[in-house]
């Protein structure tokens, strides 16, 4: 099979690789889209990702869609041609943290495209059953493959307990930031205000809901005439190393912050007193949990639109283009992703 392979920091190439075989437990699945995270972009700039770097040769992509080809569970978990989604932290079902609900920050995680382990820029991958779900026929791949992203913002707002009462602020109108505001606005959240630097994103924001969209935090702080009027709860989905103080400033007295963006670089530095005199409660939010069934049953109501995020697709074969672009994006595409039809 083919496969998109990086073989050192900036170099990736498209080979001939083994097919998996699946072992019991798991399927076969033939991708179909695969959607360009910024943590691929990362290990392929940088050579590594939190310090941790591959040995060899890796395949990256974890936001994927495809079709069952063979399942080696018995009895078979699902049948063949079966259309899937994939949530792609693979726990171990067996550890302390397993067993105490926090499956995704297993002791034995596999993640699919972060060192050692493979991802799905191939033609073949080989998933537990337990992280797949059928896709509904009204979706389109590339659909399925942003259900992953859907799936992290799912497991924030899970960690914030958002109620329709609350007023939130989301720091990034990226895929993330855009579906955290979906999500909220589906739970009733009335007021939603939104900072987003590139302002050919702000106007999506807009579409979807936000009550305001200015170019930072700052900006949305002056603008408001009523300090009562600050989010209860931010969520900062831009990684930008600077994000983190403004979350602290944007948010309410006795509120609370909820980290989704990874920064680059990793330190962050911040005034600690604004967070300490605000009493503010902070929530670093770690990929998904068990999001998968939830953004199927969403998507299958319409309850978000995945489907007006701009994207730009490449071929399996142009990988090395595609991942070029995903770097620099143009400021008018949220992901760039590649499909295998």
């Amino acid at each position: 099979m083919r496969a998109a392979r990086l073989f050192a920091k900036g170099d990736l190439r498209v080979v001939e690789s083994e097919k998996p075989k699946p072992r019991d437990g798991q399927a076969l699945v033939r991708v179909q889209a695969v959607a360009i995270c910024p943590s691929d972009v990362r290990i392929y700039r940088e050579g590594e990702s939190g310090g941790v770097a591959p040995e060899g040769p890796l395949t990256l992509g974890h936001e994927f869609a495809g079709i069952v080809e063979e399942c080696a569970d018995s009895p078979p978990s699902f049948a063949s041609g079966a259309r899937v989604a994939v949530e792609p932290s693979w726990y171990c079902r067996e550890c302390d943290l397993c067993l105490s609900g926090h499956e995704n920050i297993c002791r034995d995680l596999i993640f699919p495209s972060f060192p050692p382990n493979d991802g799905a820029l191939a033609e073949y991958i080989c998933c537990p059953t337990f992280a797949l779900a059928e896709l509904p026929e009204n979706t389109t791949w590339i659909e399925g493959a942003l259900l992953e992203p859907l799936g992290v913002a799912v497991h924030a707002v899970r960690l914030a307990k958002l109620e329709p009462t609350h007023r939130i602020g989301v720091l990034g109108a990226g895929v993330i930031g855009l579906s955290v505001l979906q999500l909220a606005r589906a739970c009733g959240v009335g007021h939603a205000i939104v900072a987003e630097p590139n302002p050919k994103r702000r106007p999506l924001a807009k579409k979807l809901g936000a009550a305001r969209v200015a170019r930072s935090a700052g900006r949305l702080i002056e603008l408001m005439k009523d300090p009562a009027g600050q989010p209860d709860i931010v969520f900062e989905a831009s990684g930008d190393p600077a994000a983190f103080q403004e979350a602290c400033e944007l948010a309410k007295p006795g509120g609370a912050v909820i980290i989704i963006g990874i920064p680059m670089p990793d330190e962050v530095s911040f005034a600690s007193q604004i967070p300490r005199r605000k009493e503010l409660t902070i929530t670093f939010s770690r990929r998904s949990r068990d999001t998968l069934q939830t953004c199927v049953s969403m998507l299958t109501r319409r309850d978000v639109d995945l489907s007006c995020y701009p994207v730009r697709t490449f071929r399996l074969d142009e990988t090395p283009e595609a991942i070029e672009m995903a770097l620099e994006p143009p400021d008018d595409v949220l992901r760039v992703v590649v499909t295998m039809d």
